[in-house]
């Protein structure tokens, strides 16, 4: 794919700040739609004199529209929504709106002024319980509001691919984690244990989880939207390994040299949650020619670094 336009919901967020860079040094011309509720206009601070930046909210349905006018982006990445469950679990009708119909209002508009291809943010968290990985033509049986909204918002990315033209694909996002992440999922959480010492108070931490490298993502999101040929397309983001909490601690523990204490706090277990969650990345592979370039020990460490905590007397 050439040097393109590119539009980025939720630009301003974790994982738009890293796409954000990605299309930036492909040579890409980036415009950012962000309403900062969880994006921060300082994640962009260094990108923003080579970006165009537009605070807006995919629910007001004329101003995206104008600035998709104004744009006319060829590629369009759709990340902005409410994901954090807990959030989602205490505001379902919200998350709703936002995940689905903001998801209608961005790819509706993106088709409109002509854009080729709209990559959707999905999730792997709409997937069942099992041991073995994850396929993508396995059927969705969400646990909570979140996953709902995720499968909803790919029904609204296929409708759009087959009723406009425009190539729609569903990226279906396992555990993200590296710098600037916005919401306190569990890398964060214990993150922020460590910065008062060796100790980290987790839930449940032996249920197994597939945590890709927020680089990787970035990297695979516009190797999807270069990889695909029409249509409507779902693929797995993920690295086909999958990692207790608890394991995740371990191999902190290890990078830092130094022993990290585990302690289960019952106010952070959750009542409903799955034991397995590993993708099967046969497709993604396949429409990108690669796979994610990070163990989770290199993630992790690169994290630690990031946040100053991997150093000779991290708890001197």
């Amino acid at each position: 794919m050439a040097d393109v336009d590119v539009l980025i919901t939720g630009g301003a967020g974790f994982i738009g700040r890293a796409l954000v860079d990605r299309c930036l040094r492909a040579g890409h011309a980036v415009t950012v739609i962000d309403n900062l509720c969880a994006g921060r206009l300082s994640n962009l601070e260094p990108f923003l004199d080579g970006i165009t930046f537009v605070e807006a909210d995919i629910l007001d349905a004329g101003r995206v529209d104008e600035v998709m006018a104004q744009a006319r982006p060829a590629l369009v990445f759709h990340l902005a929504a409410h994901h954090f469950i807990p959030f989602c679990n205490e505001h379902p009708q919200e998350t709703l709106r936002v995940n689905v119909e903001g998801t209608h209002v961005v790819l509706s508009a993106a088709a409109a002024h002509g854009a080729d291809v709209a990559v959707v943010a999905s999730s792997g968290a709409f997937y069942p319980s099992r041991d073995d990985p994850l396929r993508e033509d396995l059927g969705a049986r969400p646990v909570d509001v979140y996953g709902l909204s995720k499968q909803m918002t790919e029904h609204t990315a296929e409708f759009i691919a087959n009723t406009t033209g425009m190539t729609c694909v569903a990226a279906r996002l396992f555990n993200t984690y590296g710098p600037y992440e916005t919401n306190p999922h569990i890398v964060p959480h214990i993150v922020e244990c460590l910065r008062r010492g060796p100790l980290v108070e987790l839930g449940n931490i032996h249920t197994r989880r597939d945590y890709i490298y927020v680089e990787d993502v970035a990297d695979l999101l516009l190797r999807c939207a270069r990889g695909v040929d029409g249509g409507y397309t779902t693929v797995n983001v993920g690295t086909g390994v999958e990692y207790s909490a608890e394991q995740i601690v371990r191999l902190i523990e290890q990078a830092l040299g130094t022993p990290v204490e585990i302690r289960v706090d019952d106010t952070r277990v959750r009542a409903v949650d799955k034991l397995h969650q590993r993708a099967d990345i046969a497709r993604l592979e396949a429409l990108t020619g690669t796979r994610p370039a990070h163990s989770l020990m290199e993630g992790l460490e690169r994290l630690l670094h990031h946040e100053q905590l991997l150093t000779p007397h991290a708890y001197a």
